[in-house]
């Protein structure tokens, strides 16, 4: 096979204008002191196929979508000098069928870049104009990378189909070695830790999505910003253990910025959850909520503490804004020609019924049920709908409910896509849990009778899992051992006669 590599050799201040490139297994050298500027027109961006690369000590300056269809992550040499700056007029996409692992990534433009595959950024993610949407994808910033000058107009965040903040499942992680300190910001994620613990290398979590659950038989609607920390348990205060949280206002999601208190998610024995409050105070100037004295006094007793969960997940909230229920599942199904449209809820409060709406293009909604809800309970509730949807074609459901004085809470958008018929799904699959433990559960869908393959592959491109699954159904659920798995991002990749799909998942230890 031959191989052609193309150089440039570019001494200090030299330029390289481009209207778009695509890199079919070459190898890019970018010089310090370069620079290359990428044209955003109809045929602009940059398109990495094949096993192309870029050694870069320069600078990238991008005006269109950045596309990674190769085998590669792109960049090799990864030494904190290369930078690939984002300035276009319009949103860029940062997409493909494989990641990328950029060195450092400038946002510098007046509206968003967003991903639609997961991404690494080994140093430096400056956020010097614009938004950085995470959509549903996840942004590791590994044990190196840092966010820079964040600001209220100039974030992180996760939005959806409609660019609605906070229904989306988008997150940028940090993982770390966090052992006994003291207001420790990892990679300036927003979340200050206190501990005299030594928790190890553990991947800190920040998302965006609103966390919904009940406090004291009142549900309770967070601001669109949770965090995780694996292994930090119950806080005190007094002996060390705490977390304080930093928000944006355009997160509040109506909360009253005053009344803003912090949430730790705690589980009773093996059945009731919920958030429950943690004391401390607000400073609405610097947008830190800060957790002071005995975080849990004013809701336990050190003789309550006994057969509780204390889980590594925090948000901010007001226990003063209720919402009804507590959403698990929302999903939809091909079968028997139509669509079977199910949801799951954890808890309900006073919830008097639900509005199930469909829409054709995902912007344009009506009404094509009313289902009443279960009032208030703290069990699973399952409900189901039939869509008799004889066309087949991709369509969107979107979810309302309503509680008894007239509150109400729109859920996310989900669609279905029957038109391959009854006896086959597109080839897919879903990571039911993640980040994981020891066993990783993944929901397979395709054609029954089939072959696939899954591979767990570490950062380095090594295959340590691999299983071999002739599905029974059109859909399957199965559950992977991981117990030998370090902690640590690795990718599944799911593999069938005719698709390739690959997702990210965390492992804690």
């Amino acid at each position: 096979m031959k191989i052609i590599t193309i150089i440039f050799l570019l001494i200090n201040s030299s330029i390289i204008y481009a209207q778009g490139l695509i890199n079919n297994g070459a190898n890019i050298v970018v010089n310090s002191g370069a620079y290359i500027y990428i044209d955003g027109d109809a045929n602009g961006g940059y398109t990495n196929t094949g096993a192309g690369n870029i050694n870069s000590d320069g600078t990238i300056s991008l005006e269109g979508d950045w596309i990674n269809n190769g085998s590669t992550d792109v960049y090799s040499n990864i030494d904190n000098t290369g930078t690939t700056v984002f300035t276009g007029s319009t949103d860029q996409e940062i997409g493909g069928s494989h990641k990328t692992n950029f060195e450092n990534l400038t946002v510098n433009k007046s509206n968003k870049v967003f991903l639609s595959q997961n991404t690494d950024i080994s140093y430096h993610l400056t956020m010097t104009n614009g938004i950085f949407d995470l959509k549903d994808k996840i942004a590791a910033l590994g044990s190196t990378g840092d966010i820079v000058n964040e600001t209220e107009t100039n974030r992180i965040t996760s939005t959806d189909g409609s660019g609605v903040v906070g229904n989306n499942t988008g997150t940028i992680t940090s993982t770390k070695t966090v052992n006994n300190v003291s207001n420790y910001d990892p990679a300036n994620l927003g979340i200050k830790i206190t501990t005299n613990q030594n928790l190890g290398t553990i991947t800190i979590i920040r998302g965006h999505q609103i966390q919904t659950g009940s406090y004291g038989g009142t549900a309770t609607s967070g601001v669109a910003r949770y965090y995780e920390v694996p292994g930090i348990g119950k806080l005190d205060v007094a002996a060390g253990i705490k977390v304080d949280m930093e928000y944006w206002d355009a997160e509040l999601n109506g909360l009253t910025e005053s009344q803003i208190e912090g949430f730790h998610w705690v589980t009773e024995g093996s059945s009731s959850s919920w958030w429950t409050p943690l004391d401390g105070s607000v400073n609405t100037s610097s947008n830190l909520f800060t957790t002071a004295g005995n975080p849990y006094g004013s809701y336990f007793t050190t003789s309550t503490w006994y057969g509780f969960t204390w889980s590594d997940k925090f948000t901010l909230g007001s226990k003063d804004t209720p919402l009804p229920i507590e959403l698990k599942e929302f999903t939809a199904h091909c079968q028997d020609g139509g669509k079977l449209i199910t949801w799951t809820t954890a808890s309900e409060i006073n919830n008097d019924y639900f509005i199930l709406e469909k829409s054709t293009d995902g912007k344009y909604f009506y009404s094509i049920a009313n289902i009443s809800g279960a009032g208030t309970s703290n069990e699973i509730n399952n409900y189901e709908y039939y869509d008799a949807d004889l066309l087949n074609k991709n369509v969107y459901y979107r979810l309302s409910q309503t509680d008894f004085n007239g509150n109400s809470k729109t859920f996310n958008i989900i669609s279905s896509d029957c038109s391959s018929g009854l006896l086959s799904k597109e080839d897919n699959f879903t990571i039911i849990n993640n980040p994981a433990y020891d066993n990783v559960k993944l929901q397979l869908t395709g054609t029954k009778g089939n072959n696939y393959y899954l591979s767990f592959i570490n950062q380095i491109g090594q295959s340590l899992i691999t299983k071999h699954i002739v599905l029974e159904n059109t859909e399957q659920k199965i559950i992977v051992n991981t117990q030998n798995l370090s902690a640590g991002i690795y990718s599944i990749v799911f593999r069938s006669d005719n698709n390739i799909i690959t997702r990210q998942i965390i492992i804690n230890k």
